[in-house]
């Protein structure tokens, strides 16, 4: 099947993808989340290998030449996966590691068969927003929710893999 939707398509094979470890919290800490405290980037990692291990999901890094510069993982709810926590290094935006880190997950969702993947983003991201509808996300609802500085629209983008087919 040919698709014209971009998160269906393979990733980027020059980045490494992997599943998230423990040992990967400092780096991930340094490179991706210094704002944030050392404990809720562990609690993090944690939480995605539970899901993992509980089969309803996956947190993985995206390395390029052997550094992490990406996380990003996937969970299975009931009606839906979804993509969330994605962040890549702000030194190694702008080369394609999201659109791979996305690819990759949306994959993962597929493989768990689940029937739609969808991802959040806050209004006030306008370049995370233009990428996601670029790679094939289209605008599904929107929610207030408290991301970090109180209430904040968060759109939610879907893709429905059962109108893929």
């Amino acid at each position: 099947m040919v698709t014209t939707q971009k998160a269906l398509q393979t990733p980027d094979t020059k980045f490494q993808i992997r599943p998230v470890r423990l040992h990967d919290v400092d780096a991930l800490h340094i490179r991706c989340w210094s704002d944030r405290p050392y404990q809720w980037v562990y609690q993090l990692v944690r939480r995605a290998q539970q899901i993992a291990h509980q089969g309803r999901g996956l947190g993985i890094v995206v390395l390029n030449n052997n550094v992490i510069q990406a996380y990003g993982q996937v969970t299975m709810w009931t009606c839906c996966a979804e993509i969330s926590d994605l962040i890549v290094a702000p030194a190694s935006r702008s080369q394609g590691i999201g659109t791979a880190m996305i690819q990759y997950l949306t994959r993962i969702a597929r493989e768990m068969h689940a029937p739609c993947v969808e991802i959040g983003v806050a209004l006030g991201n306008p370049r995370a927003l233009a990428l996601y509808r670029r790679l094939g996300f289209v605008d599904d609802h929107v929610r207030k929710l408290n991301i970090g500085n109180g209430q904040e629209s968060v759109l939610y983008l879907k893709i429905d893999f059962e109108k893929d087919i």
